[in-house]
C-alpha cells in the first residue's frame, strides 16, 4: 500500500476549480479550447445579486477528445468584470496545511465551507510513466480563506490547494508539482498526474449583518447588451501551451420604457 503521504501529494496537482460546476438556475454556454471544454454557470440571472457559481472541467489530448491531455501547471479564473468577491462573509479558515492535511475540513469553522465536488485523473507511476497506478475520483471540499480558496481533495490524507484572489478579482491556482513540496520548490520527480475532470459546485453564501444583506460572490451591477456575461479560464500545460476558454452565463436586462410602454397601453 502506498503511503497515505504519497497518495495525497499525488493528488496536489489536481485542481478543481476554482471555483467551481455549477448547479445553476440561469444555463450557461459552456466553452472549448484545443484541450479543454469548460462550464461555469451562476445561480441567478439577475444584476447585483448574491450568486451560487459553479465549475466542470474536462479536459484532453489536444483537438482529440479520446487522448489524455497534458499535465496542467497552473489555472486563472477571470470572471465577468465588476463580480465581486468578499471573503469576510463567510468563517475564515487560518488552519495550516499540515492541520489540514489530517483534520481535513474539521480543521476550519463549519461557516467556512462555501462547497464541494470532485476530481477525476489518472495517476502514472512516478518515474517511466510507464503504467497507470490508478484511475480515481476523489471527493473534495472548498473553504474560505482570507483572500483565497482553499481545496481539500479527500484520500488516505486530504491535499491541500489554494487559490489566491487577486487584486483584479481573477482567482489563481499555482499548482504544486510534488508533495510535500520542498523549499525550493524543485521536485525530485513531477508529472505523474493527470486531470481528467473536475466539477464543483458554490450554493449562494449570504449573510445579513446590521440589515444589509452581504454575499461572498455577487453578480456585476448591469447586463451588457449582448445578454451575458462572460468568464474566462486560462490553463498552462507541460509543454509551454496556454489556452485561454470563456464561457457565456445569461443575464437579465432591464426591460426598455418603449417595451414597457407597449405592454402597457394607456
Amino acid at each position: 500500500m502506498r503511503h497515505p503521504l504519497v497518495r495525497a501529494g499525488l493528488l496536489v496537482q489536481l485542481i478543481l476549480a476554482l471555483s467551481a460546476t455549477w448547479s445553476a438556475g440561469a444555463a450557461a454556454q459552456p466553452g472549448a479550447g484545443p484541450r479543454e471544454t469548460v462550464d461555469q454557470p451562476f445561480t441567478t440571472a439577475i444584476p447585483n445579486s448574491p450568486t451560487g457559481l459553479g465549475y466542470t472541467g474536462v479536459y484532453h489530448a489536444a483537438g482529440n477528445p479520446r487522448g489524455n491531455p497534458p499535465y496542467m501547471r497552473r489555472m486563472v479564473f477571470f470572471p465577468p468584470r465588476g463580480m465581486r468577491y468578499d471573503t469576510s462573509v463567510p468563517d475564515r479558515c487560518s488552519a495550516p496545511d499540515a492541520e489540514l492535511e489530517v483534520m481535513g475540513p474539521a480543521a476550519c469553522p463549519p461557516g467556512s465551507r462555501l462547497g464541494g465536488g470532485t476530481l477525476e485523473g489518472l495517476i502514472f507511476e512516478p518515474v517511466a510513466h510507464a503504467f497507470v497506478l490508478d484511475h480515481f475520483k476523489h471527493p473534495l471540499e472548498i473553504l474560505n480563506g482570507a483572500n483565497q480558496q482553499i481545496i481539500l481533495i479527500k484520500s488516505e490524507v486530504y491535499a491541500v490547494v489554494r487559490g489566491r484572489i487577486r487584486p483584479d478579482g481573477s482567482l489563481d491556482f499555482d499548482l504544486p508539482a510534488c508533495f510535500p513540496e520542498p523549499p525550493t520548490g524543485q521536485c525530485l520527480v513531477r508529472d505523474y498526474i493527470l486531470q481528467l475532470r473536475s466539477s464543483t459546485f458554490l450554493p449562494a453564501y449570504k449573510k445579513t449583518v446590521g440589515g444589509r444583506v452581504r454575499s461572498y460572490a455577487t453578480t456585476p451591477k448591469s447586463c451588457p447588451r449582448t445578454g451575458y456575461w462572460r468568464t474566462t479560464v486560462r490553463f498552462w500545460w507541460a509543454g509551454g501551451a496556454v489556452d485561454s476558454v470563456a464561457s457565456r452565463e445569461p443575464c437579465r436586462r432591464p426591460r426598455s420604457r418603449r417595451n414597457h410602454s407597449r405592454s402597457h397601453p394607456k
